[in-house]
């Protein structure tokens, strides 16, 4: 016996009433005898005894009304295997967790698995009769604690049947704590849960450390609907990212990809293509062991500037949906560059070297350059810039270098060189410190000396400057490069903080490079004038400054990476709040972003997306960041669980007594053989009603026989 509204049952102290009532009446009153009455004595002894059984049986009577209505009202529920007699079967509050995660596409000999819990969910809905609610909860859903009963089950078949797999890895764990709250509320007598699963073994994987979590009481009881043969073998891409730090249209990009294989048969032979803009670009062939993975890398050339969107995409199996993972890079139209200060030869020559044409159509140039003098560079703006080129710190205000430093913390770059004249105070005590770089050693050689005293020593080749640039020879080594003689440098000097691009004979750096904040700093050892050295006339010179604009302008935020349903933040550094923002997805429908303004920019919540692919973030025309979506690479795995494995995922939050239904069981059958339990407050109520009726004739008949006797 359960009673669904306990606290009812303290108004059975009522039930006392009738008892001390009686209890009172009895109270014995002085006796008369009377001679003339004597006669009557034995008359009335057993009309008396008549009259006490009526007065007893009045007083069981009024306490059964009482203690009927009182236990009608706490709503007692008996469990009895005679639950399925019409009119037995007590109200059902019942929780749909359906797994439609990228896995359930797969298909078995039943067909596809979506398909199948799909008509699972239909079935259970089938068995509700009226007054039942339910509600479904799909994996998938990021709005879980928002869902509620209803007892409008068209609706609910309605909401099955528009469920879909999707790319996004849902948790049973977070649809379990909702169907634990909804079912808190609830005031049903029969609670219960049914999980509609692919068993699949990477979702029933628990943290570890994690604690275990009761989330249910012994009265909800746990159906658990298994669906899928034995898993099928299946390969998919499960990396795939550019490698390239340089980025140049015309150029070619390193783009890296994973292929897993998670069949017990190696893959022989794999066909893997890469698309840029839709378009196939080159493909490569891949064999991968059984139960491993493979790398490749595949070299692209970008024809054209801006968003690039792009997909490595292995031949179909199993499950198709896993073949194809996405990636995204964005080469500037036109890179923006501050150069100055700008009066002196070696301003000159890297004007030249960033356009040697003079190239005034805009499409055509690569940099757009903006040269300024002491007193302008001082108050120039410099987030219109990509990157800040300087030719020396001299005279340089302590303010715009704090200024510098700040931007290129927050997302800019910065390419430094001496001051020509050899004045270096500045830049060697000042600009670089301010700027994350170490503090050089002073200087050594002569300005425009007729002998070099160093040369270049160690090149790291593995450094983005360099990617694409040299090839090795045919035993592996890399070319010789040309050296220039150098007459004077600043004495640069590698550490943790600053990397040594390339270094000289006499054991300092010729050329450093340095994260600082969100931003690069890169910082040469000598002036690019004659007097310092003969490197500008060198062959490495020009390409060396250009690929160093391209490096320095690209950052690895200019795209967001993330999985299908995740919800992430993306920060524009400057904006207009009140511009018009929109987030356009794969398939072309558009939704509208609104942006928080913050101090660190205008940040855009990017919300769950369930398609995967390139989403474009636009001001406008103006695409302002690619955001790439891919699905969990753990859907790849479509190894199931075991039933142990199943068992301790359940007993981790307290589910010890879960009910495992065969799949040729119908739910039906399943759901009747386990469900009962009777409501008995309907019984209740009419004892109740019959009782008084009981009491209301025996009353009258106790009246009655009180009267006197009319004679004949």
């Amino acid at each position: 016996m359960t009673f669904l509204n306990p606290l009812y049952l303290i108004a059975l102290a009522a039930a006392s009433i009738p008892i001390i009532l009686h209890l009172l009446n009895l109270r014995k009153s002085r006796v008369i005898e009377f001679s003339t009455l004597a006669f009557l004595k034995e008359l009335q002894r057993s009309k008396i005894r008549k009259l006490k059984l009526r007065q007893w049986l009045l007083l069981a009577l009024r306490t059964l009304i009482i203690i009927f209505v009182v236990l009608a009202f706490t709503r007692p529920a008996l469990r009895s295997s005679f639950g399925f007699l019409p009119g037995t079967a007590a109200r059902s509050s019942v929780v749909i967790i359906l797994d439609n995660s990228l896995s359930t596409l797969v298909s078995d000999t039943h067909g596809q698995v979506i398909k199948q819990a799909r008509q699972k969910a239909h079935d259970i809905v089938n068995l509700l009769e009226a007054g039942d609610e339910a509600v479904l909860l799909r994996t998938s859903d990021a709005s879980m604690g928002s869902a509620a009963f209803t007892e409008a089950l068209n609706a609910l078949h309605q909401d099955i049947d528009e469920t879909e797999a999707l790319p996004i890895r849902g948790d049973y764990r977070d649809a379990l704590a909702a169907a634990a709250a909804l079912l808190g509320e609830s005031d049903n007598f029969n609670k219960e849960v049914y999980i509609i699963t692919d068993r699949q073994r990477s979702q029933l994987a628990l943290d570890a450390g994690s604690g275990k979590q009761a989330l249910f009481d012994k009265a909800v009881r746990v159906f658990v609907l298994p669906l899928g043969d034995e898993a099928p073998g299946n390969a998919a891409i499960t990396e795939a990212d550019v490698r390239s730090s340089v980025l140049e249209a015309g150029k070619p990009v390193s783009i890296r990809a994973v292929v897993s294989n998670q069949s017990e048969s190696p893959l022989s032979d794999a066909m893997v293509s890469v698309f840029l803009n839709g378009e196939r670009v080159t493909q490569q062939t891949v064999d991968v062991p059984a139960g491993g993975r493979s790398e490749i890398e595949l070299n692209v050339v970008p024809k054209q500037r801006g968003l690039v969107h792009g997909m490595v995409e292995l031949e179909d199996d199993a499950l198709p949906e896993d073949n194809r993972r996405y990636f995204a890079f964005t080469i500037p139209e036109n890179i923006r560059v501050l150069l100055g200060p700008s009066t002196g030869r070696d301003a000159k020559i890297l004007s030249l070297a960033l356009d040697p044409l003079g190239s005034t159509d805009s499409l055509a140039r690569n940099f757009i350059i903006e040269s300024m003098d002491r007193n302008r560079i001082a108050a120039a703006n410099l987030s219109r810039y990509d990157v800040v080129v300087l030719t020396g710190a001299r005279d340089l205000p302590q303010a715009f270098v704090q200024r510098l430093a700040s931007r290129v913390r927050s997302g800019g770059s910065a390419l430094l060189f001496p001051d020509a004249d050899g004045n270096v105070e500045a830049f060697s005590n000042t600009l670089l410190p301010a700027l994350g770089l170490p503090r050089p050693a002073g200087v050594q050689g002569e300005l425009a000396a007729s002998n070099s005293f160093t040369s270049f020593g160690r090149i790291d080749f593995d450094h983005p400057l360099f990617q694409g640039m040299f090839e090795r020879r045919e035993d592996g080594s890399m070319p010789e490069v040309e050296s220039p003689r150098v007459l004077y440098s600043v004495r640069l000097r590698g550490d943790e903080r600053a990397r040594e691009v390339i270094g000289t004979r006499s054991g300092d750096a010729f050329v450093l490079d340095a994260s600082v904040g969100s931003g690069k700093v890169m910082a040469f050892a000598v002036a690019a004038d004659l007097q310092w050295s003969d490197f500008p006339f060198k062959g490495l010179f020009l390409p060396l400054i250009n690929r160093s604009m391209y490096y320095l302008s690209s950052h690895d935020d200019l795209t967001l990476s993330m999985l299908a349903g995740e919800t992430r933040e993306w920060t524009l550094s400057s904006g207009a709040t009140d511009a018009l923002y929109e987030l356009r997805a794969p398939d072309g429908s558009v939704q509208r972003i609104a942006p928080k303004s913050l101090p660190s920019g205008l940040v855009f919540p990017i919300e769950a997306p369930r398609l995967t692919g390139v989403y474009t973030l636009n001001a406008g025309d103006r695409v302002l960041t690619g955001i790439v979506v891919n699905s969990d690479a753990r859907e790849a795995d479509l190894e199931h669980g075991s039933a142990e494995d199943l068992a301790a995922y359940l007993a981790h939050f307290g589910i010890a007594n879960a009910t495992v239904l065969a799949r040729d069981v119908s739910v039906q059958q399943a759901i009747t053989e386990v469900r009962f339990g009777v409501e008995l407050w309907k019984y209740m109520l009419m004892l109740a009603i019959v009782c008084a009726l009981i009491e209301m004739i025996v009353a009258r008949d106790s009246k009655r026989a009180l009267l006197p006797q009319e004679s004949a």
